[in-house]
């Protein structure tokens, strides 16, 4: 039979119990977070100023992952992640990708350098203005990449929305990297 002593004993044990198991976990320092987002604009040909942008968040890749970790921790690669790509398939990006579908090779439209600029501590972009030396209908996918050519160098991948270009025509890709 229980006492009042041992009745109350109990009960603050099962008070602290719930308090225990009911909390929020502590917080915890020195984590990070890494964000991927992706801006395009579209100047057409004779006009001074973009008539279209759009802005999403990036697909991160699981070699995007690996490669990050060997960056950080093991053996970083010569050339950083500035290859912008382009293609226009409608498939949805997807970690498991190495390369972005069916990716554009001509008219202006093929991989390039992006240019790199910090724009805060953890945040930076790579950026890119592709000019259209040829016609392009529904490009909607962009790449972001640590390497000119080839497969198996997919960062981080995305839609953007649907653009047809002209010859001169001028695309914007712009990726914006945060570690926060």
């Amino acid at each position: 039979m229980l006492t009042r002593n041992k009745s109350m004993t109990v009960a603050v044990i099962l008070c602290l119990a719930a308090l225990v198991l009911l909390a929020p976990p502590p917080e915890r320092t020195g984590l990070f977070i890494l964000e991927i987002h992706v801006t395009t604009y579209i100047q057409r040909v004779g006009d001074p100023e973009p008539v279209f942008w759009s802005y999403h968040a990036g697909v991160l890749t699981t070699i995007g992952k690996n490669w990050i970790e060997d960056q950080l921790g093991d053996s970083p690669a010569a050339d950083p992640a500035k290859w912008i790509s382009l293609s226009t398939s409608a498939s949805s990006p997807s970690a498991a990708w190495t390369q972005i579908p069916t990716e554009i090779v001509a008219n202006g439209l093929e991989r390039a350098a992006g240019t790199y600029a910090s724009t805060g501590d953890g945040v930076w972009t790579i950026s890119h203005q592709f000019t259209a030396s040829g016609p392009h209908t529904d490009v909607q996918l962009t790449g972001l990449q640590w390497a000119a050519a080839d497969d198996g160098n997919l960062l981080a991948s995305d839609t953007i929305t649907p653009v047809t270009l002209g010859s001169g025509d001028k695309l914007t890709v712009s990726w914006t990297i945060t570690i926060g």
